[in-house]
């Protein structure tokens, strides 16, 4: 049985699970929007039976760091980047501590909300090796366009989308094509519509992206959820991206 954890990592709340086994790499799981880290560790449970040492690490505005209206499209609104900022940049410190732990591969996977922070952290974090991105998205500012689009609020203020456009994991990825990246999709996905990620794909096979090091594999009549078809296709992309490289 694993052994289980909770301690902050660099004043991040975080669950920890050491397999039993021997650990064949190192993965950093983040959960989505109004869920918590506890509600996660089922989904850390396996991966860790499959030989990896998980982190679950907390989002900010969430779980001991405080709370929000989660289900208010106001809230939603003003806080949403905000804690995909703030997690992305968190992320560079859990990394940083996680390869001081093991030298080891490390990959990063997020659903939801916690996709766009992997989708960030892949992008900018030099260190990851591969990452799985499960209903998020990795075009910010086309996800974003879209979503005033659909809900028929104005159009991004210039400062705002010159931000978001400094952080789109879509323009650092295209300067970075070596590094392995799956993108799982509910095609009937009404929180993250997968718009933006058949968008970010297109761009990045535009720019003679290579098919093996990105892929979207998308799941007919399902919304915004992880399926054991996903469970399945992220073990064996751990185990093809990060049992090479030890």
């Amino acid at each position: 049985m694993e052994q289980i954890e909770y301690r902050d990592i660099c004043g991040v709340p975080c669950i920890i699970l050491d397999p039993s086994s021997e650990q064949l790499g190192q993965i950093v799981l983040y959960h989505g929007w109004g869920s918590t880290i506890e509600s996660y560790k089922f989904f850390a449970s396996l991966i860790s039976s499959w030989g990896y040492r998980v982190i679950i690490p907390e989002l900010p505005c969430h779980g001991e760091r405080g709370s929000l209206n989660y289900f208010d499209k106001e809230s939603l609104q003003v806080n949403f980047w905000p804690v995909v900022f703030q997690g992305v940049q968190e992320a560079e410190k859990i990394v940083a501590e996680a390869i001081q732990y093991s030298g080891g591969p490390i990959a990063v996977i997020g659903h939801s909300t916690g996709g766009f922070i992997t989708a960030g952290t892949y992008a900018k974090h030099q260190q990851i090796q591969s990452a799985i991105v499960i209903n998020g998205s990795c075009a910010w500012v086309q996800f974003e366009e879209l979503y005033r689009e659909k809900n028929g609020l104005n159009p991004m203020e210039a400062s705002a989308k010159s931000l978001l456009q400094q952080n789109d994991p879509l323009s650092y990825i295209r300067m970075n094509q070596e590094k392995p990246l799956l993108l799982l999709h509910c095609q009937d996905d009404t929180s993250i519509p997968i718009d933006s990620q058949l968008y970010f794909i297109n761009a990045i096979t535009t720019e003679g992206k290579p098919a093996d090091h990105i892929q979207l594999i998308d799941y007919a009549r399902v919304n915004h959820q992880i399926t054991l078809g996903m469970l399945q296709k992220i073990k064996e992309f751990l185990d093809k991206t990060l049992l090479s490289l030890r």
